[in-house]
């Protein structure tokens, strides 16, 4: 019998944060096995049941390489981060799979210190991409919905005798997203903003300045079209 090969994820430490596909999993066929003879879990719950253990078991393997990690974290893969290590996400918190977070201490010949924070209970969709270069604050409870974008820095492209890519990355100001915050999908959060306390954000919608807390806001750029009146206790227009 040939030998086995050895996972991706133990030949190469650069890799370590590439999740694995479906496939890769050796216990599957005899998971699909028990559970025919069990015969009180369908399929899509098993296969749900299964990316859940999976998930498990890769937050495991990579936990020693972030900054910090709390309790009863899950990430799914596939997930990428080069720099982990600069990330801290507290407990309870659950990120998606295809989902990219990332803190950059070097670009080209540029050098930063970057740090991303997560706080407790922080929901993170599928295909989200969250850069910092320097300081970003997630808090608490927040719902980050599918294919957000989070940045705190830009590339570039300023001199126009060189491409865009070669050029250093830009840091206008820090990103901080307080507690209770929803982003819905396909949000875009620029350098330089702050997202106040319970505040929402409709999908689609690109943050270009500050929200203010207890909002609702919406649009390209986004503005705010509600807000609530804790007199009232009703959400008001703008």
């Amino acid at each position: 019998m040939g030998q086995a090969k050895a996972h991706p994820y133990f030949k190469n430490a650069r890799t370590r944060a590439n999740i694995l596909s479906p496939t890769d999993c050796s216990a599957q066929r005899e998971l699909v096995l028990r559970l025919k003879l069990r015969g009180n879990m369908n399929y899509l719950k098993f296969e749900q049941w299964l990316m859940v253990k999976k998930s498990q078991f890769y937050t495991r393997l990579i936990r020693k390489e972030f900054g910090a990690m709390g309790r009863f974290v899950m990430i799914t893969p596939p997930f990428r981060s080069d720099n982990p290590g600069g990330i801290r996400i507290g407990d309870s918190c659950r990120i998606n799979a295809g989902s990219w977070l990332d803190t950059i201490p070097e670009y080209g010949t540029a050098t930063y210190s970057p740090r991303l924070e997560i706080g407790d209970h922080t929901y993170i969709g599928y295909n989200a991409h969250i850069m910092a270069c320097g300081d970003m604050k997630i808090g608490s409870n927040v719902v980050i919905a599918d294919k957000v974008y989070i940045s705190d820095n830009q590339h570039g492209f300023q001199d126009v005798t060189r491409p865009i890519m070669p050029q250093p990355l830009t840091h206008p100001g820090p990103v901080i997203i307080e507690d209770e915050v929803w982003l819905g999908e396909g949000v875009c959060v620029m350098p330089n903003v702050k997202i106040g306390k319970h505040s929402v954000i409709g999908a689609n919608s690109v943050v270009t300045k500050d929200i203010p807390p207890y909002s609702v806001a919406v649009g390209a750029p986004a503005k705010v079209i509600k807000r609530y009146n804790f007199d009232t206790k009703q959400w008001e227009k703008a």
